[in-house]
């Protein structure tokens, strides 16, 4: 087991980037223990990491903390994703509302990103798709000054893949297009009101999932 563990400071950022991503894809359930010593030797790391990396993943919402059970991923409830999509509508439609209009030079990248995104198969490579999606949507919504915002939309994606990963992979493409098309027209109304129907196809899909 390595030596230095402790020291390196990326280490359990690098331990909970891996969870997260096997939680998103469904390798590791709802419900499911995770303990400390298991993942210590399937990472080939030391408690240390694997300890900090745990307890981050509980903070974010990924897992729970049972004092005397140790942790285990989160369930996956239907309740809890209205709220948290309703939080990103709050935030999401803040940030295009203060959004600074993109010249020539943005759009053509971001029309460039959404090509590649729409390029990739979603059931094949669902979490490159997804990586690639939040690449661009982070994009988009860092055209607004709200930074502080846009941080806490950030975390809020995370956890909504979870549950954008139960979705069919056959959906409509992302609704990013429209908002792409409206900025280059600079028509604040057409921005919101092509955001708010995206997230509504979204949010209907999700509830036919859970039913």
């Amino acid at each position: 087991m390595p030596n230095d563990d402790a020291n390196d400071s990326a280490l359990p950022n690098q331990v909970a980037d891996n969870l997260r991503a096997m939680i998103v894809r469904g390798s590791l359930l709802p419900g499911e223990h995770l303990g400390q010593t298991q993942l210590a030797e399937r990472f080939g790391r030391s408690k240390v990491p694997i300890r900090e990396a745990l307890k981050l993943l509980a903070t974010e919402g990924f897992l729970r903390h049972d004092r005397n059970r140790g942790y285990f991923v989160s369930p996956l409830e239907i309740e809890e994703a209205r709220q948290l999509y309703k939080l990103r509508s709050w935030l999401e439609s803040e940030l295009l509302q203060t959004a600074e209009w993109p010249d020539d030079t943005q759009l053509a990248a971001f029309r460039a990103q959404f090509d590649a995104v729409d390029a990739i198969d979603q059931g094949k490579e669902f979490q490159r798709w997804a990586s690639s999606l939040e690449q661009l949507r982070y994009a988009l919504f860092d055209l607004s000054p709200e930074k502080l915002l846009l941080r806490e939309a950030m975390r809020l994606w995370r956890l909504t893949d979870r549950y954008r990963a139960l979705m069919p992979r056959t959906m409509a493409e992302s609704p990013e297009r429209k908002l792409i098309d409206a900025l280059a027209a600079r028509d604040r109304k057409a921005l919101l009101s092509g955001y708010l129907a995206g997230r509504a196809e979204i949010e209907s899909a999700l509830e036919k999932v859970f039913e």
